[in-house]
């Protein structure tokens, strides 16, 4: 399964590179928890709590709600 979107970062990149977001403007929760490259995991973990981001995701196929990020892009002014 993948999904493109906007998503709200609601807790910042921890020590295990996983990243909570919440898809924007609506309030479903999901875990980034793999990248397909080190510049997506880098953008991502740069981006603090309420940063908006724009994400192409695929289901990771462990856990409903766990996703790998395939790019990223940062979104100013939403």
């Amino acid at each position: 399964m993948n999904r493109t979107g906007k998503y709200t970062v609601v807790k910042p990149c921890n020590d295990h590179g996983a990243v909570t977001l919440r898809e924007y403007p609506r309030n479903e929760t999901l875990h980034v928890v793999e990248y397909d490259d080190p510049d997506v995991e880098a953008e991502l973990s740069d981006l603090d709590s309420g940063s908006i981001v724009e994400l192409e995701l695929r289901s990771t196929g462990r856990r409903g709600n766990a996703w790998c990020a395939e790019s990223a892009r940062a979104v100013d002014g939403v």
